[in-house]
């Protein structure tokens, strides 16, 4: 008996008319993609562009794809087995590998027949992914499964300096920072990004007001680490604004360069207010 596996008749063996089309477009942390077909070479139709769209993404954290199929899913044999092929190729580094929805509306030709086998390749790549008849059905299951949490943004007991107002300032901050990086969409990071942006300027200009009370000896290094802070901060910012948040820069900046200066000039700050307010 032949183990040669036996194809849906969906899939053509003959010439067909082809329409392949593949369009990319980013939003957040999602690669929202529309696959028109039917195709001969699905891997050809694949723009180039591509790469740049998941280097950019991957630099964000955990993502995910949405490929919404219109018009006709129908494929050759040899052309599903040559994009089979080029997922695996593709997403080989494990770090690099989305969530992918594959959505199939009711009237696409040959959907419901080609959708197991499309799902077929992802899942063979070793690639989460899931076949839904509606996008927002799709999105919804997306944006839960790409939720991330950087434990290098987690606040910490260990970073109170003494001080109730800055620790309650300082905890908000972090807290603020995991908005940014748990937001899926573009304007979700943005918002959340313009509110950490803010919050930072509130705190720092708190501290240097307190400072000129306690004519405190150290204001102007202080006040130029806190400008030096700010400028860092609006950079990424404006990273965010442009679709490029790159989870690593916030982690530097918050879990490195912050805290460094918690441990440092904020902690000499609180004890030099402690024992003014004990004199």
């Amino acid at each position: 008996m032949s183990s040669q596996k036996a194809w849906p008749e969906a899939i053509p063996t003959t010439p067909f008319k082809v329409h392949e089309q593949i369009e990319y477009r980013v939003q957040g942390r999602i690669l929202h993609t529309t696959a028109r077909g039917p195709f001969k070479d699905i891997v050809e139709a694949i723009p180039p562009t591509i790469t740049g769209f998941i280097q950019r993404l991957t630099q964000q954290g955990r993502w995910g794809q949405i490929v919404t199929f219109q018009q006709s899913a129908l494929i050759s044999p040899a052309a599903l087995q040559n994009f089979a092929v080029y997922l695996k190729l593709r997403y080989k580094n494990q770090a690099t590998k989305p969530v992918v929805a594959l959505v199939f509306e009711a009237d696409v030709e040959g959907g419901h027949l080609l959708a197991p086998e499309f799902l077929k390749c992802y899942l063979d790549a070793s690639i989460q992914s899931q076949v839904f008849e509606h996008y927002a059905n799709a999105l919804l299951w997306v944006k839960a499964e790409i939720s991330q949490f950087s434990t290098r943004l987690k606040w910490k007991d260990s970073y109170t300096i003494g001080d109730p107002a800055i620790d309650e300032q300082h905890r908000e901050l972090f807290k603020r920072a995991v908005d940014v990086v748990a937001a899926t969409s573009h304007e979700g990071q943005v918002i959340s990004a313009t509110r950490l942006f803010q919050y930072m300027r509130t705190h720092l200009s708190h501290e240097e007001e307190l400072m000129r009370k306690l004519h405190y000896p150290d204001v102007e290094p202080h006040t130029r680490e806190h400008q030096a802070l700010l400028a860092r901060l609006n950079t990424i910012s404006l990273k965010i604004a442009n679709e490029n948040l790159v989870i690593a820069d916030l982690e530097e900046f918050l879990g490195d360069r912050f805290l460094q200066h918690m441990e440092t000039a904020d902690t000499d700050l609180a004890q030099f207010a402690k024992a003014t307010k004990s004199i």
